[in-house]
């Protein structure tokens, strides 16, 4: 399982390196009562760390009832517009600033503890250690350092994290994903405090399905995702099997679907909308057919009356139940290929376009990633999406 697991074995000698040099130190009473403080330290700072990260989450993501709802209420309108969308921002600045108040607040709690009860443990460690032998001194100073060796270990694990976020690495990201050691803390500890659109198991095809598929060469750009030689832009010709326009071909059900998630609605921001709120809630993602996809494309039905028929699919299907939907009230949308940012790692994703003739611009709109949070031109948008590339563009 360790086979050329490198940073399992680097996690582990993280963890291990303290715990070694605490079982080597010779204690005496002071370096007793210093090493209980040092444990009551790390247990203080995991603590603090855990709780911000969780209020940070609570009050700016999932806000919609009980005492969440009643802190954001207190935020400025002003704050609430700054931060909006940009949820890194909100985690780089709010945290810290938790952190450091919930760490003042548990030393006034821990302070007595310190002064009184850690001082006579000691006390009493010092003279059971002289009594029973050093072996039991070591193992105490082994053990007191766990806490602070796990704060080592889940700190170097988010910095492997957010690594892979902002300076993506295919050799960093194989490493990761075939660690053991790295997934078992991203599973019990990263994953579950980042609880965010930062590390959401959004489902993105891993494989390098996209790049394998290239045919002729786009010509146009975007706006914001201009290609300046169109030698280099890849377009999909097939996936798996069918054609784009394939893919994105309607019927009566869908049509008649999209029509009346629109209602009288003129406006195309809203009809938009519309349309992409009810595939995300109507719309499953299919994480079987994602490891099918991954491993082998041929054979598997995509597209978007599949989607529509198994209410399911991968992001693919919804790029392209989305462009149907959107063709049926006259929208004019795109499909775009790149890559989204899985919560671990980055892999090929698909999302769309769509027109707005009021604004005179193109918006993002991922439904794939809507299943978990609100990806309708959303501000930061790019954070977890990038190298753009518009395979396509339809009309009604």
């Amino acid at each position: 399982m360790l086979k050329g697991d490198f940073l399992t074995v680097i996690l582990t000698a993280l963890f291990a390196l303290p715990v070694i040099m605490g079982f080597f130190i010779t204690l005496s009473r002071e370096k007793i009562h210093s090493s209980l403080r040092s444990l009551l330290s790390g247990v203080e700072l995991i603590v603090a760390l855990y709780l911000a990260i969780y209020l940070t989450r609570g009050i700016f993501f999932q806000h919609d009832a009980g005492p969440f709802a009643t802190i954001y209420a207190w935020i400025p309108e002003n704050i609430k517009s700054l931060v909006a969308g940009q949820d890194i921002v909100v985690y780089l600045v709010f945290v810290p600033l938790i952190l450091l108040l919930l760490h003042g607040l548990l030393r006034l709690i821990t302070h007595p503890i310190d002064t009184v009860v850690l001082g006579v443990l000691a006390n009493g460690l010092n003279k059971v250690i002289t009594l029973v032998g050093s072996w039991f001194g070591r193992i105490i100073g082994a053990l007191a350092q766990i806490p602070r060796a796990a704060m080592l270990v889940f700190v170097s694990a988010l910095l492997l994290h957010f690594s892979s976020y902002y300076f993506p690495s295919q050799t960093l990201t194989q490493m990761m994903a075939k660690s053991y050691g790295y997934q078992l803390i991203y599973k019990h500890a990263v994953s579950p405090v980042l609880n965010s659109n930062l590390a959401q198991k959004i489902p993105v095809l891993v494989n390098d399905y996209f790049k394998q598929n290239t045919g002729r060469n786009l010509q146009g750009n975007t706006q914001e995702n201009t290609v300046a030689d169109s030698a280099k832009v890849r377009v999909i010709t097939y996936f798996n099997g069918a054609t784009l326009d394939e893919a994105v071909k309607s019927n009566q059900n869908i049509d008649a679907t999209a029509r009346q998630v629109v209602g009288s609605e003129q406006n195309s921001r809203q009809q938009a909308y519309f349309i992409y709120r009810w595939i995300t809630k109507n719309i499953t993602y299919d994480d079987e057919k994602a490891v099918q996809v991954s491993q082998a494309a041929s054979g598997i039905d995509s597209g978007a009356i599949i989607a529509f028929d198994t209410r399911s699919g991968v992001c693919f299907d919804y790029a392209s139940l989305y462009i149907a939907m959107c063709r049926a009230v006259g929208l004019k949308v795109r499909l775009v290929t790149g890559l989204g940012y899985s919560g671990s790692a980055w892999g090929d994703h698909a999302w769309n376009q769509v027109y707005m003739p009021e604004e005179d611009r193109w918006i993002d709109v991922d439904a794939t990633f809507g299943t978990v949070l609100n990806y309708f031109d959303k501000p930061d948008f790019n954070v977890d999406h990038k190298d753009a590339i518009v395979q396509g563009e339809w009309e009604s």
